[in-house]
């Protein structure tokens, strides 16, 4: 396989999935080539604007190829490359986990989608570790800005995954701490951070992510 060009960021985003979509695209072309009519069929909810341009994400990055057929009408197909089926075995554990993780929770939602985003899955990450204040998540996360963090740690809440917790006697800053839901989640949370590792040595991206090291912090 070509490697492709160096980057100093994954694109990929921080959980190896990152983007809205790009975890059910992959998903479903787990099963085989599609056409772009057929993925957006299969993921409605996305915009045609939005499918093509996580698509043409995940092709330059290697994870899918794009297969243009000269003819009227165009035909165009998405398959993953080698390396995107490498993956089969995270992204289905993956499917199963959120499945689980729906059935826990009494929420009309995809966790899968809200993954993809920058921050939830750091956030909830670094709270495998213990409870962490609010000044502690912005110094893991030097690239948020205090009212991202702010939005992002209500909708953890909202989602069952973390709790807010009182200040302690003689405190006057409160903590957020993993609900149970939130701490059986933490296996297939350091899975998900190896995976990325690991999927950015393939592609040849440089491995750099939006956070810091706990030790590092606490050092500073």
């Amino acid at each position: 396989m070509s490697r492709v060009k160096k980057t100093t960021v994954c694109p990929l985003g921080g959980v190896g999935i990152g983007g809205k979509w790009m975890f059910w695209i992959w998903y479903h072309l787990l099963s085989g080539t599609k056409r772009f009519g057929e993925l957006q069929r299969l993921v409605p909810e996305a915009s045609r604007q939005m499918l093509t341009l996580e698509l043409r994400q995940l092709e330059q990055v290697g994870v899918l190829r794009r297969q243009v057929y000269v003819q009227v009408p165009p035909k165009v197909e998405y398959s993953l490359t080698e390396v995107g089926r490498k993956a089969e075995p995270i992204v289905r554990q993956l499917a199963a986990w959120g499945q689980w993780y729906g059935g826990q929770v009494n929420l009309e939602f995809d966790w899968m989608i809200s993954l993809g985003g920058r921050w939830k899955f750091w956030i909830w990450y670094h709270l495998l570790s213990g409870s962490k204040r609010f000044n502690e998540l912005q110094k893991l996360l030097p690239k948020i800005s205090r009212q991202m963090l702010a939005l992002e740690l209500r909708e953890l809440e909202r989602m069952k995954v973390l709790s807010r917790q009182a200040p302690a006697h003689g405190s006057l800053r409160a903590e957020y701490e993993l609900t149970e839901l939130g701490r059986n989640s933490g296996p297939v949370l350091r899975q998900l951070y190896a995976w990325g590792r690991w999927i950015c040595e393939e592609l040849d991206l440089e491995f750099d992510w939006p956070v810091l090291d706990e030790a590092e912090v606490r050092a500073s």
